[in-house]
């Protein structure tokens, strides 16, 4: 009877590792049909756009242009390079006939070509970046050029934010899809950077994929997720902390929660944190507002397992 009973156990237990491997196949046939229709998605979208942009032009066309009265010439395709700006709307061949001319037909840019070209210039080597040597943001920039800048709607090109993974976690137990989106397989806390410049992000939006938890916030003091980790907290958790917790459907500061409805976390879902948390908005409608909050809580933080996405960022 025992060698029965061992025989069974073990096939049990056999049968137990085939089920959960298949479970597991199944989770990353599902992840990878998924990452596949995105791709797909993306591809299409950008033919389109690509379509809609260039009009009848190319973007090949060499574009002559008068900075300042410094005269320049570079690729359409190069001045259009960061979607949905002010600068990439002006050279889509749309407005060519209205653009402003000088009296030799070049494009006039009535900026000052100390900054304008420097934005010119990295946009040119950005085509030319290599992994070994990868293109870094214009380092110490003047208030001048950041506002020039954003004039153009290029704050997001030249100064592209990141998600930074805090301790206690690690690279290890996180996927990057990108310098914006991430799959975390743990609890995990990340802050959104912007390097290059000193300003402070004052909104931001998350794109939810696939979570199992998430909080959405702020911070006065990143350290204090770091110096008392726990697979419990999260950001609205701690002290000097507050986020929406769309699990919870609660808004937390420092761990004490109201109740918020109308939350939601399935896949798609929008979460925007206006004015450095003073509103809360849930695909598109107001859940929440702090109209009365300081304006202590400097830097975005978001606590979660699972796959998520920054979707929009503003100063």
């Amino acid at each position: 009877m025992s060698g029965k009973t061992s025989y069974s156990e073990a096939l049990s237990s056999l049968t137990e590792i085939l089920s959960d491997r298949e479970k597991e196949l199944e989770a990353r046939e599902k992840k990878m049909k998924r990452e596949q229709e995105q791709l797909n998605v993306e591809i299409a979208k950008l033919n389109s756009e690509k379509n809609k942009v260039y009009f009848d032009t190319s973007p090949n066309d060499v574009l002559n242009l008068n900075v300042g009265g410094t005269k320049v010439a570079i690729f359409r395709r190069t001045l259009t390079s960061v979607p949905d700006s002010m600068l990439a709307s002006m050279f889509s061949g749309r407005w060519d006939d209205s653009l402003d001319k000088d009296k030799d037909g070049y494009f006039f840019i009535n900026q000052r070509y100390s900054l304008f070209g420097p934005m010119l210039d990295y946009l040119m080597d950005r085509e030319n970046g290599t992994e070994k040597y990868p293109m870094v943001s214009i380092p110490n920039p003047s208030n001048n050029f950041l506002r020039m800048v954003e004039y153009y709607g290029m704050t997001q090109g030249l100064y592209p934010t990141t998600l930074k993974i805090l301790p206690p976690g690690s690279a290890d137990s996180v996927e990057m899809i990108g310098p914006n989106h991430a799959i975390a397989k743990s609890w995990t806390h990340f802050r959104i950077v912007a390097d290059g410049h000193g300003r402070r992000i004052k909104t931001y939006e998350v794109t939810i994929i696939e979570v199992q938890r998430i909080q959405i916030g702020w911070t006065t003091n990143c350290e204090y997720l770091c110096k008392y980790p726990s697979d419990e907290n999260g950001v609205g958790d701690v002290v000097e902390g507050m986020a929406l917790d769309l699990f919870k459907s609660k808004f937390l500061v420092s761990g004490r929660g109201t109740s918020v409805e109308g939350l939601a976390h399935a896949e798609g879902t929008v979460v925007r944190s206006e004015d450095y948390g003073k509103r809360w908005y849930v695909n598109g409608e107001l859940v929440h507002s702090e109209e009365d909050l300081k304006n202590n809580y400097r830097y975005p933080v978001i606590s979660v397992k699972g796959e998520m996405k920054i979707s929009f960022v503003d100063y």
